[in-house]
């Protein structure tokens, strides 16, 4: 138990709840059990069952993120709201920068993704500012604002490859990326798998080196819950947020309509099925919520690895009273 990273974690906390309430932003408070746990292809979550007084079971999960439930509020009138949520990870989400449970920092504003990036700014800003145990390490600045770098930028600086022939060629796509890794790149590996090949080995490690850095507009195929930009809708409105080297948010514009949101929620199925991984309940009702909110910007940021990068520690589970297994971590 690391009592001195406890309290700058708590310390943090107080400081986003103090920067999100002056700029005029309800805080939520979401449930832990719900109907599905989210709809990303590679997320598992814990599944558990309430049981009735007819003692049958109805099945819930916890959540992977709250922002099906946010998005509800959404839907029903809310409009400038932040949560820090407790959410749940399963299988394999057990190592330096990953732990089973942690806290999602989600924030939604009237807007799109632009809007968001203004507040990543604004808000790292203010906790440079004010948070006292904050670390800067050599030839890094807090100071100095965030780098803006579009993934078509990315990919042709750190690895040498145009992405968007890519996007149109898969073979010379394939071709590419081998040449640039040195690895033999299957036949019938999707445009995607390779994308995440090249990003994890070459690109990734370089961002956010020398201040907080986002990386914008993803290929359509990775547009996730966010709109895609017009007209020609080859890249989405989704950004990442980088810092060292470490992946610390994910945000949108967000999708505002329902029966696509739907689709993306069966192609997510078909793929998870394709994977061998059981498919999630589609939660009907956020579908419909979808299709009220007004255009809204959002992002969820994982708050131990934001304040791991703050503080300049290395191991996530410094930051939880009791971690999980920490012993048999990798």
């Amino acid at each position: 138990m690391n009592v001195r990273r406890l309290e700058q974690k708590r310390d943090l906390i107080n400081l986003i709840r103090s920067w999100f309430s002056g700029q005029g932003f309800f805080e939520l408070e979401t449930p832990l059990l719900v109907p599905s746990p989210g709809m990303e292809v590679h997320l598992h979550g814990f599944k558990t069952d309430y049981i009735d007084f007819q003692n049958e079971a109805q099945k819930y999960f916890l959540p992977t993120s709250p922002e099906f439930a946010i998005k509800k509020a959404l839907g029903n009138g809310f409009e400038k709201v932040f949560e820090i949520a407790r959410v749940f990870r399963n299988q394999g989400e057990l190592s330096p920068q990953h732990h089973p449970e942690f806290n999602m920092l989600e924030w939604y504003q009237p807007g799109n993704y632009l809007d968001i990036m203004q507040d990543v700014e604004a808000l790292l800003a203010y906790l440079n500012k004010n948070f006292e145990a904050i670390h800067t390490p050599t030839d890094f600045s807090w100071s100095k604002g965030v780098k803006r770098s579009s993934i078509l930028s990315c990919f042709q600086k750190y690895a040498g490859l145009d992405l968007l022939k890519g996007m149109n060629n898969n073979s010379q796509w394939r071709t590419s990326a081998a040449q640039v890794l040195n690895e033999i790149i299957p036949d019938d590996e999707p445009f995607d798998d390779i994308f995440f090949r090249v990003w994890m080995k070459l690109i990734e490690p370089k961002l956010g080196l020398h201040k907080p850095e986002i990386v914008y507009d993803y290929p359509a195929s990775m547009a996730a819950l966010s709109k895609l930009k017009e007209p020609d809708r080859v890249w989405s409105e989704r950004f990442e947020l980088y810092i060292q080297g470490i992946e610390i948010g994910n945000a949108f514009s967000e999708l505002t309509d329902s029966k696509e949101q739907a689709q993306r929620f069966k192609i997510a199925n078909q793929q998870r099925r394709a994977l061998g991984y059981p498919p999630h309940p589609v939660d009907e009702n956020l579908i419909n919520a979808v299709g009220k909110m007004k255009p809204t910007g959002g992002i969820a940021i994982g708050l131990e690895r934001l304040v791991m990068v703050l503080t300049g520690e290395s191991d996530i589970s410094q930051f939880f009273l009791q971690p999980v297994a920490a012993t048999k971590r990798t």
